[in-house]
């Protein structure tokens, strides 16, 4: 189709070019008579000329005609009947005599155009003008003499050449046929290139935009090529985030349905408030774990550190006392704001309830206070009176760490440090918290969040 669509516009521009360019050749070819004949009529204007022409109008001025009168016959008394006339045969070139009444003062003259005979009339010299013949347009051109007698005025006509029309339809087909194959040549490397870019853009699509186009050079096409390159980096990046969160997801729907949702039914089934508990904070964690995957959820609000705080706590303390273990909120201090999603801080500080409370047995404590100095400096804080950790064990829990999202759940507080405090460590590096594993003073853990710098 494309070809097609070449082949008809390069040849409408072929024909409007031979058509341009044949009107011009012809104009130039028309001035080009007309500066001839009017050079032709200028010889003419001497006194020889104008002696022959008074003597003899009828055949001196009609051009090279055969059988002019002799002499001797135009010097007999009776010469106008006996002379013969010259025929009206056209010839190339031929001139004729005008009297002041601008009559043709041969048999073979034409009748004076109109707007000639009106221009010489008006005070002009002279007057050029094409005329219609059968082979074509010739060129004619009449000039006032200054002489009296029937020898006025002076009429020039230069005929067209035999076979100008087919002449000017040879030069149209061969100025179109030029044209169109210039075009050609000039056209097919192009399209051959545009037919090569687009099959190495095609191959590149076929290997799912791993392999570059390999376009070469320094043209316009390069240069469509190497924005094609260029739009496939981030084509092949939104194709590896796409794969990134299909496998996101099917790791999600796999933790949920082996992690939640059976271990649910299950412990409804069998009554266990425990488990249930447990498992709508992994559950909770799961999705939190998914939304830090995504890119596009982004929440920036003003979050009230005691706040998230306080509804933990609300939260855990009905398991707490299912326990028998106690909480203590001992202070939160208001006015400490920070800029996120309320709902990372929230989750970071249920994760570390929870893991209190799975370190405390029965009798034990867990501690909880927001505490902000004078100084401006602020920390949250939870503690637990559990086991004691080693020192390896607390520099595990605090190496710095990214959220991967294939934390296991029931990692503890030992090797994998687990899905809960991996959230943990995520959340407080998107805050700028820092946090900190220690032991506490009376014995058991204390994890600390404390403010990196102001913002």
């Amino acid at each position: 189709m494309l070809i097609r669509r070449l082949l008809i516009l390069s040849l409408l521009l072929a024909i409007a070019f031979a058509s341009v360019s044949s009107c011009a050749i012809e104009r130039m070819r028309a001035h080009e008579r007309v500066l001839t004949i009017e050079r032709i009529a200028a010889s003419f204007s001497t006194d020889l000329t104008r002696e022959r022409c008074e003597a003899n109008p009828n055949w001196f001025l009609a051009g090279p005609r055969e059988g002019a009168p002799s002499a001797a016959l135009l010097a007999q008394p009776d010469a106008d009947v006996l002379a013969p006339r010259p025929d009206t045969k056209p010839r190339p070139v031929e001139f004729f005599a005008y009297d002041v009444e601008y009559i043709g003062q041969s048999t073979a003259a034409p009748r004076l155009p109109q707007q000639m005979r009106a221009a010489l009339r008006g005070g002009a010299l002279s007057a050029t003008a094409p005329f219609e013949t059968p082979e074509g347009t010739g060129v004619q051109t009449v000039f006032a003499t200054g002489w009296s007698g029937p020898c006025v005025a002076l009429l020039f006509r230069m005929h067209p050449l035999p076979g100008q029309l087919a002449e000017r339809a040879r030069m149209f087909g061969m100025l179109a046929a030029g044209a169109f194959v210039v075009i050609m040549i000039v056209v097919y490397p192009l399209d051959r290139r545009i037919r090569r870019v687009g099959g190495l853009m095609r191959a590149s699509a076929r290997t799912e935009y791993r392999e570059p186009a390999a376009v070469r050079g320094r043209d316009e096409l390069s240069s469509l090529g190497f924005a094609f390159n260029e739009a496939t980096v981030d084509i092949r990046r939104l194709q590896t985030d796409v794969s990134d969160r299909e496998a996101d997801l099917r790791r999600f729907v796999r933790y949920v349905s082996s992690e939640a949702d059976e271990p649910l039914r299950e412990a409804l089934a069998s009554g266990d408030i425990e488990q249930v508990t447990e498992l709508a904070l992994h559950l909770s964690n799961l999705v939190t774990g998914a939304r830090f995957r995504d890119t596009h959820d982004r929440v920036e609000d003003v979050v009230d550190a005691a706040a998230a705080a306080s509804v933990a706590a609300r939260e855990f303390d009905p398991a707490m006392r299912r326990k028998g273990v106690q909480l203590d909120v001992k202070r939160l201090d208001p006015g400490i704001e920070l800029k996120g999603d309320p709902a990372f801080l929230t989750q970071a500080v249920r994760n570390l309830l929870s893991n209190a409370l799975l370190r405390v047995t029965s009798g034990g404590r867990v501690t909880l206070d927001v505490h902000r100095p004078d100084s401006g400096a602020w920390t949250l804080r939870v503690a637990d009176t559990g086991p004691d950790l080693s020192d390896a064990e607390l520099r595990e829990l605090n190496a710095v760490r990214r959220f991967r999202g294939d934390e296991g759940r029931g990692a503890g507080l030992r090797g994998d440090i687990g899905l809960s405090l991996a959230v943990v460590h995520e959340v407080c590096h998107r805050f700028g918290l820092q946090l900190n594993f220690r032991r506490a003073e009376p014995g058991g853990l204390e994890v600390e969040l404390s403010r990196i710098s102001a913002k």
